[in-house]
């Protein structure tokens, strides 16, 4: 309503102002006026158009929204339009008591009166008439037929068969045969406003129809005047004829309203087939089970989804992605559009919030069903991701549709992380698919350069990923917020849909989400504020504790109220009865829907043995199975408790081979690890806290050599510090030798063998494995001396093809000079992620479970398992194939003659076997000069000393003479007398013996006269050299031996050449004191044979117990190895 002041209409005296300026004022405020009126007038028809649209335009509506848009508790049912005509305008203009007439300005006034006049009324309005409240509605005049007609087109495209049931009869029933086609005629009297139309009947009052109640509205068409149905229409009802204008009999008399509606015979039967196909689905609940859902999708028995009837194609189509999910309140379709804004759609992005107990899991079941039904693998996939759980997407799993389901997010925080990188990856993709066809902007364009001839092209499908209770994952796992936003901005391009259901929505859980998700789905919420924040409005809270019952907002201003459809309930399925005539078919004329009796129509059963899910699960397979199609599968399976090593092991290349299995699921793979030995140095370490799969790393990567090369290609020493995880390593043929941390003899010997191999490369490739490097490289350790040479193996190894294969339980264990030379590195979940070299972040997602780890690119992979049988065939294989097992380690033999012995290969004594290359083990007196044998009680000593004296024996009265002090009698009766200088085996004997040798040998001291010539020559005296034998050196008395320790520093020039043997025992004391002491000043050659640890080092050797005649040798404070002394015979 729009007021007019009229103040200004007063005739102002002449001296207070121009009475032109005041008129101009007045009529530009009537002109502003005047301007906005008719711009209300022009919306006012419009919406009064938009409520009822000219009959003849209805037939472009079939199809649309606005099919059946009114049930019958519409306020607006039964509401149709006459014609067209005047209405007052909706904001009329009021002009308040103007006075007397004499006080207005003329020509304000005259002014203001032609405005009201030409603004008040709206012209070419539709003339509306509530049908309900009139139940008879006479027709006269030329034109009633056409607006009869017009009047039934309103009724069945606004209102569906259940709100309206249309029957005709009378004599001019055989014109309006067209009816036939409406589905409004099949059962009218079960429709809540039952319409009679009686055409061109003369009645009489005697008619059963007028007075039968079962008629909501009885329209006598081609009414004439003084028939029963005129006079009740006349008095009861509404009287109109249709001429060249609208009059309406009132008790005023004849009124004309405006000009009458009209529609042709030919129009009418154009709109009456189109509205045969559409049909009401039933109600929720009706029928039983799922069939609604069946009937929304145009299926009348499940038994119609055959392969080749399935998946007509949508593509380009306005079906595409678009499936109706259930039903309004007054039944009809609620379909739900993926596509976005542009291509006519409510997408791409959506949100749905349920409560528990709302129908949300059964909502999204019916989605992907409907989806699945319309769409081919080719067109669309799936992405199910249930956070809690797994039960919303059960059964889904099997669609060919479906590119993964993930489950049990909340449980395994690792199965997230591979979410977020297939989702990230899927997207990439895409874009790489678009960029490397042809830069295409978008899939739409990709797909259209498809239908238009791009035969090379493979299908791009789209993507609908469907996110149940990612409220919560994004609680515990806020970076998806930026994940999902991606998605949201990139998804319209890449035709990638997201639609995210939960059962809460918190405020502030968006976060930027919100402005891309374009339709809202929300069923029984918890709270109104939740309502509120998905739909706007609070109805959500509000909504029936019943499952399924929901709204959909797909705009701003549109809320449609619906019912889900359910997929989880029993099947029905129609029970087709085998009868003679079954199958039979025939073709008539169809006259109208009593050709269909009741009794023809095929009942309907529940089948309780499976659900409409799992049929079109069933039917979709049948499908794509017979088209090849099949979604791309874009989640790979999470890596699994255990890969065996025959499933991965296979050839790849020289000195290479596969470990194991590498996640990506970024790039959706998974891929075999493969360790290239061949560059890069060909060393590995593998690190890894405690029980998480390094012997088994070490071993598999083993079993993977062994099985794709040869004996005759590359061989193993294995060194096993753990629990004897790699003992088996022993069967393959390609392992020349095995120790574990009980036999350090033969670790030693390993080390040193391939340290032989590094000095004389070999064309064989060798692997030293050693699992516990901790172990062997720890301050105090047994096996400290050999950290040394192996990082000696690891510098010079890769020219030589010696390859280093370590564990460790931390990185820090290795030294800097081995670890720099290491660059093949195997990552095991650690102790502490802050010790990872390659990831902190990634070592910290890494999954506690033997063989998890990480590659050097910080990718998730999994250990190959090698099980004892795996060795096993793997070294049957070798002996079909005729491979020759490698040369044994070589170890030193429990006993050896010197005749056994192999000539030495420098000057010296022959004394035993032994050292890096086992060899025969020479005492040389000129470069060392003296010899100290010591070890526990039956350790060998007795022997050595033996073996030397027989051989210094061979070298004459000359050469030598021997001065031998045995107070156990050990050597009594062994010894050449001619030899034999002196032979002492008691104390006083003892004594006089070294005195007498003392003052031999004091006597060959160079005296002033001695000439440089003669002390470079040693010619100032002549005579054998003295060898004084000691044995048990620890029974002789320091002060015999006072004389001889004075000599020892001339021993050079004198000849004097020591050899003893002592006792372990006690020896650290003995060795810082009295003649013992003075003689390891002189750096004799040293043999340590059995002896106790607890001594401590003993002239720099650590003891260990070893077996007779076994001991290390050492020569100028440097350690030979592990030598065998030789006796002089067996």
């Amino acid at each position: 309503m729009m007021g007019m002041s009229m103040l200004m209409m007063f005739a102002p005296p002449h001296s207070e102002g121009d009475v032109d300026e005041t008129r101009r004022t007045y009529l530009r405020h009537l002109a502003a006026l005047r301007e906005t009126a008719l711009a209300n007038a022009v919306q006012q028809r419009r919406h009064e158009l938009h409520r009822h649209p000219d009959p003849a335009d209805v037939h472009a509506g079939v199809g649309s929204r606005r099919l059946w848009e009114r049930a019958a508790a519409d306020p607006d049912a039964l509401e149709v339009r006459l014609g067209l005509g005047d209405a007052a305008l909706c904001t009329p203009v009021e002009v308040a008591d103007p006075g007397a007439a004499e006080d207005l300005d003329p020509v304000c006034a005259v002014s203001l009166r032609q405005t009201v006049r030409a603004v008040n009324t709206v012209a070419q309005v539709p003339v509306a008439v509530q049908l309900r409240a009139f139940r008879f509605l006479a027709l006269a005049g030329t034109g009633s037929h056409d607006l009869a007609r017009a009047l039934v087109a309103q009724l069945v495209f606004h209102h569906g068969p259940e709100t309206v049931g249309l029957k005709v009869i009378g004599p001019g029933a055989p014109a309006w045969e067209w009816v036939k086609w409406l589905p409004h005629t099949r059962a009218p009297e079960e429709a809540a406003y039952p319409v009679l139309l009686v055409v061109d009947q003369v009645t009489t009052g005697t008619e059963d129809f007028i007075d039968d109640d079962a008629w909501a509205v009885v329209v006598d068409v081609g009414s004439r005047p003084a028939t029963a149905l005129a006079q009740r229409a006349e008095t009861e009802g509404l009287a109109v004829t249709a001429g060249a204008g609208l009059d309406v009999h009132t008790e005023a008399g004849v009124e004309t309203i405006g000009v009458p509606d009209a529609l042709s015979p030919e129009q009418a039967v154009l709109l009456a087939r189109a509205l045969t196909r559409y049909q009401r689905p039933e109600a929720p609940g009706e029928g039983g089970g799922s069939g609604d859902l069946l009937t929304l999708l145009g299926v009348a028995d499940v038994e119609q989804l055959t392969p080749e009837a399935m998946w007509r194609g949508r593509e380009g189509t306005a079906a595409r992605l678009t499936v109706p999910i259930g039903v309004t309140p007054q039944g009809a379709a609620v379909r739900l559009d993926l596509k976005e804004s542009a291509h006519g759609g409510s997408g791409p992005h959506g949100l749905c919030i349920g409560a528990t107990g709302s129908g949300k899991s059964e909502l999204l079941k019916t989605l992907v069903v409907a989806l699945a039904a319309t769409h081919s693998p080719d067109e669309l996939n799936l992405v199910l991701v249930d956070f809690k759980g797994g039960a919303t997407f059960l059964g889904c799993e099997d669609l060919p549709h479906t590119s993964a389901v993930i489950t049990n997010l909340a449980d395994e925080a690792v199965l997230v992380e591979r979410m977020y990188d297939a989702i990230s990856g899927e997207m990439n993709r895409r874009q790489e698919i678009l960029r490397e066809a042809g830069n295409f902007a978008n899939v739409s364009d990709y797909t259209a350069a498809r239908s238009h001839g791009r035969e090379d092209l493979p299908p791009l499908p789209a993507l609908l990923i469907i996110v149940d209770e990612f409220s919560e994952l994004l609680s515990e796992h806020p970076d998806f917020a930026d994940l999902f936003v991606a998605v949201g901005r990139l998804g319209r391009s890449l035709h990638v849909h997201l639609l995210l259901a939960s059962q809460r929505l918190e405020e502030g859980k968006l976060r930027g989400l919100d402005s891309h998700l374009s339709y809202r789905i929300g069923l029984k919420t918890f709270s109104a504020g939740e309502s509120r924040q998905v739909l706007g409005v609070t109805d959500a809270h509000k909504l029936p504790a019943q499952p399924g019952a929901g709204f959909l907002r797909t705009d701003v201003d549109e809320l449609t109220r619906f019912q889900a459809a359910y997929v989880s309930g029993p099947l029905p399925r129609r029970v087709v009865e085998h009868s003679p005539q079954a199958g039979v078919h025939r073709v008539e004329h169809y006259t109208g829907w009593e050709q269909f009796d009741v009794e023809d129509e095929i009942p309907v059963t529940l089948d309780e043995s499976t659900t409409l899910l799992a049929a079109v699960v069933e039917a979709s397979r049948a499908a794509a199975g017979l088209r090849g199609q099949r979604a791309h599968r874009m989640w790979l399976d999470p890596l699994p408790e255990r890969v065996d090593v025959a499933a991965v092991a296979e050839p790849v290349g020289e000195l290479s081979c596969v470990v194991g299995v590498i996640d990506d699921p970024y790039h959706q793979r998974q891929d075999p690890l493969v360790l290239e030995l061949g560059s890069g140095g060909g060393h590995v370490a593998v690190c890894g806290g405690p029980q998480t799969g390094k012997t088994m790393a070490l071993r598999t990567i083993a079993a993977s050599l062994a099985a794709t090369h040869t004996t005759g290609r590359l061989r193993f020493y294995v060194i096993d510090f753990g629990g004897g995880g790699l003992g088996n390593l022993g069967r393959l043929p390609h392992t020349a030798g095995v120790a574990d941390r009980t036999e350090p003899e033969r670790i030693r010997r390993i080390v040193d063998e391939v340290l032989g191999v590094v000095d004389e490369p070999q064309p064989i490739h060798t692997f030293l494995l050693i699992d516990g490097w901790h172990a062997l490289a720890a301050s105090g350790s047994d096996f400290e001396d050999l950290v040394d040479p192996v990082t000696r193996i690891a510098a010079d190894g890769p020219s030589a093809g010696v390859h280093l294969v370590v564990s460790t339980p931390r990185w820090s264990v290795l030294r800097p000079a081995i670890r720099d030379l290491i660059t093949h590195r195997m990552e095991l979940k650690l102790s502490e992620a802050l010790d990872s070299l390659i990831d902190r972040k990634a070592q910290e997602k890494l999954p506690s479970a033997p063989g998890r780890g990480l590659t050097v690119d910080a990718g998730q992979m999994l250990i190959a398992y090698t099980a004892t049988q795996d060795l096993a065939f793997i070294a049957a294989e070798a002996d079909r194939q005729g491979q020759r097992g490698v040369d044994k380690l070589k170890v030193l033999p429990e006993t050896v003659t010197l005749a056994e012995l192999a000539p030495a290969t420098g000057p010296g004594l022959p004394l035993a076997v032994g050292g890096p290359r086992l060899e025969t083990v020479a005492w040389d007196p000129e470069t060392d000069g003296h010899l100290v044998c010591v070890g526990s009680s039956g350790s060998g000593k007795s022997t050595l000393l033996a073996t030397l004296v027989a051989q210094i024996s061979d070298l004459g009265r000359r050469r030598a003479r021997l001065v031998v002090v045995d107070q156990r009698r050990a050597h009594l009766g062994t010894l050449d007398d001619d030899m034999v200088a002196a032979y002492a085996a008691q104390s006083a004997a003892t004594q006089e013996a070294l005195a007498a040798a003392t003052v031999t040998l004091t006597a060959r001291l160079p005296g002033a006269d001695v000439t440089p010539a003669q002390l470079a020559e040693r010619s100032w005296w002549e005579g054998p050299d003295i060898y004084v034998v000691i044995d048990d050196l620890d029974l002789i008395a320091e002060a015999d031996l006072h004389d001889l320790a004075g000599l020892l520093p001339h021993a050079r020039d004198i000849g004097l050449h020591v050899l003893l043997a002592r006792k372990s025992g006690g020896i650290g004391r003995a060795l810082y004191s009295g003649f013992l002491n003075a003689l390891r000043d002189e750096q004799p050659a040293v043999l340590l044979l059995d002896a106790d640890k607890d001594e401590g080092q003993i002239f720099g050797i650590r003891p260990s117990r070893q077996p007779a005649g076994r001991g290390t040798w050492a020569t100028r404070g440097t350690s030979v190895g592990m030598v065998q002394v030789a006796q002089v015979s067996a």
